[in-house]
């Protein structure tokens, strides 16, 4: 790929993250196109549709706040409770940054094959991380008897849902620093006691 045409390729990616972390901005391929300082049709040639630019940007967003060095990171840690503690406030904290384009993803599922395949392999990924940390916890016996490692990583991955953060934080106007407060609690609820 040609640098301009990489250059251009960002640009519009940085457009459509921008106008994604606006709540109520809709997130027109014409504004996305204006704010690229480019025109509609550039944006289809580069991404195809707009379901194909959401799923560009879901890949981009992961590269640039590097979530694949983050979860190495994770896996590197020999705690497994250490592993979970942090595991939650990855989701707490990553959150934010995604949350526009991941509520757009969202309102795109019901109706579009492509929006719906990409959400389902993120919410798959979120589920999946979080299951092998609490089957870590629970091979080493600090899991709370009265939870599996897969229902305990069903409740945590609840909480860290996008909709979650939608209400509590949008919403209802939890800081961020408050929702990983109350992801942590909820964490600890369901380690066994004294851990």
């Amino acid at each position: 790929m040609s640098s301009k045409r990489e250059r251009t390729r960002l640009t519009i990616l940085q457009a459509a993250w921008d106008r994604l972390s606006k709540p109520d901005d809709p997130a027109r391929l014409e504004d996305i196109a204006a704010d690229a300082d480019v025109t509609r049709q550039s944006v289809y040639l580069h991404f195809g549709s707009r379901t194909g630019l959401l799923i560009a940007l879901v890949d981009h967003m992961d590269e640039v706040l590097e979530l694949n060095k983050r979860i190495a990171e994770l896996r590197a840690l020999t705690d497994p409770v250490v592993a979970f503690e942090q595991t939650l406030r990855l989701m707490a904290t990553y959150e934010p940054k995604i949350h526009g384009v991941a509520m757009a993803l969202f309102r795109l599922a019901p109706t579009d094959a492509d929006a719906a395949a990409a959400l389902d392999d993120r919410m798959k990924l979120r589920l999946r991380g979080v299951t092998d940390v609490l089957r870590a916890v629970e091979e080493q016996g600090k899991l709370s008897p009265d939870w599996t490692a897969k229902q305990a990583a069903e409740a945590c991955w609840e909480a860290g849902h996008p909709a979650s953060y939608e209400l509590l934080v949008v919403e209802r106007g939890w800081s961020v620093k408050t929702y990983e407060r109350w992801l942590w609690h909820l964490g600890r609820s369901l380690l066994a006691p004294g851990t």
